[in-house]
């Protein structure tokens, strides 16, 4: 292995979420050798899905994924009957207390998905068990410097060696605990902003109706002490209202409320439902008329994460990260997937150099690293500053999205 292996090189992902899957997909294209470690039991261990938006890097996201991913991408979409139109590729802001459009933020190309829907697809180009192996929680690694290979140590106290490895296993990374020998840096740090998000199947078009008029896809509303956000999650039939599924999600500082008492299921939602007051409609009555049967919705609440990168040892360019490994960020613009994809591509661009183009493995890594860091720092920074000029009607105008909308910073 090492650098005797350079046009061979094994690569190991640690982690199977969207990066990961998406990385794999890019090397496997480049006709590389990839192996995904995920700590879960399986693709479905987890229940929660989310939605995510895809705008400036839908482009190079297209470029990494198989021909069959992308023919089925329509399956990841959380209404794949859309009809796209400038309107419809942009996001309303409306006044929280007022009702009135703020402003609107234009995504042209811009896709909707959700999270568990695209890593289906994704998954679906590899083989269960070989070439994604769950059930493997990392422990260690270790670096033989005689072989030149990377050994990943496994809680099932099994083990694996390879040439390259990437940490895309999210904000609390193991990998990156690994690469600074544990020290404090490297941990994740409370942002102060607390997240909920409901995913609500009412079965009823009369509830789902004023969301989809308000925008048929996403729309967000700013200027009290929290911001809120309602969107389409699911669509089963186009021309049935009451088989659509609806999502929304609230932000607040921590500070402002008191804590909530679960982080998901019915007391989470009755937590949610007892501090939010007096928003515009449609917001307000979207979650006050949120079922609490357990059977309709799910709920969820966490404080959001940030970490803002610093350098770190590559082992001589054989380990790095991607993604909310090396920069989980909050919400605001959508900027963390569309960062992750960009990191994606550099990866696979950078193992190319090292076997195609001869450049030095410890070279290619550092350059990727590099920027991965430089461009990760700064938006994560971004993300934070827009968080905090969200909470104020006075502030909102300031924001990166009032002023440029989503489009790339960093």
């Amino acid at each position: 292995m090492g650098e005797n292996n350079k046009n061979q090189p094994r690569i190991a992902i640690v982690g199977a979420g969207l990066t990961g899957l998406l990385t794999a997909h890019g090397l496997k294209k480049a006709g590389f050798d990839v192996v995904l470690f995920d700590k879960e039991a399986g693709l479905d261990a987890r229940p929660r899905d989310w939605p995510l938006m895809l705008h400036w890097a839908l482009p190079t996201f297209n470029s990494l994924l198989s021909e069959s991913a992308l023919s089925n991408f329509p399956k990841a979409l959380c209404n794949p009957y859309l009809e796209y139109t400038p309107e419809v590729e942009s996001m309303p802001c409306i006044n929280g207390k007022t009702g009135e459009v703020l402003f609107k933020s234009s995504m042209p190309g811009a896709r909707r998905i959700t999270r568990q829907r695209l890593r289906r697809v994704m998954a679906a180009d590899f083989d269960n068990g070989k070439d994604i192996q769950w059930s493997k929680r990392l422990e260690t690694f270790e670096v033989d410097e005689t072989t030149d290979a990377v050994r990943l140590n496994f809680a099932d106290g099994t083990n694996a060696e390879v040439d390259y490895v990437l940490g895309c296993d999210g904000a609390s990374s193991k990998v990156r605990q690994l690469l600074f020998n544990g020290d404090q840096v490297a941990q994740v740090q409370p942002s102060g902003f607390m997240f909920a998000t409901a995913i609500v199947r009412h079965d009823d078009a009369a509830m789902v109706e004023p969301v989809v008029k308000m925008h048929p896809v996403a729309a967000v509303m700013m200027g009290t002490e929290s911001v809120g956000g309602l969107s389409i999650m699911y669509v089963d039939d186009p021309n049935d209202l009451s088989r659509w599924t609806t999502t929304w999600m609230k932000i607040w500082r921590r500070e402002k409320f008191p804590e909530p008492p679960a982080t998901q299921g019915v007391e989470a939602l009755s937590y949610i439902k007892a501090t939010t007051k007096n928003l515009v409609e449609p917001f307000q009555s979207q979650i006050d008329l949120t079922p609490e049967d357990g059977t309709k919705a799910s709920c969820f609440i966490d404080e959001m994460r940030t970490w803002v990168p610093v350098s770190w040892d590559t082992r001589g360019g054989r380990i790095t990260l991607a993604g909310d490994a090396a920069h989980p960020m909050l919400v605001y613009r959508g900027q963390g997937f569309q960062h992750a994809v960009v990191d994606a591509k550099s990866y696979v661009d950078a193992l190319k150099s090292i076997r195609d183009d001869g450049v030095r493995r410890e070279e290619a890594v550092r350059v990727y690293t590099d920027d991965v860091v430089e461009r990760g720092a700064k938006a994560v920074t971004q993300s934070l500053r827009e968080a905090s000029l969200s909470m104020d009607l006075e502030s909102v105008g300031k924001m990166m999205m009032a002023k440029q909308g989503h489009a790339r910073a960093a």
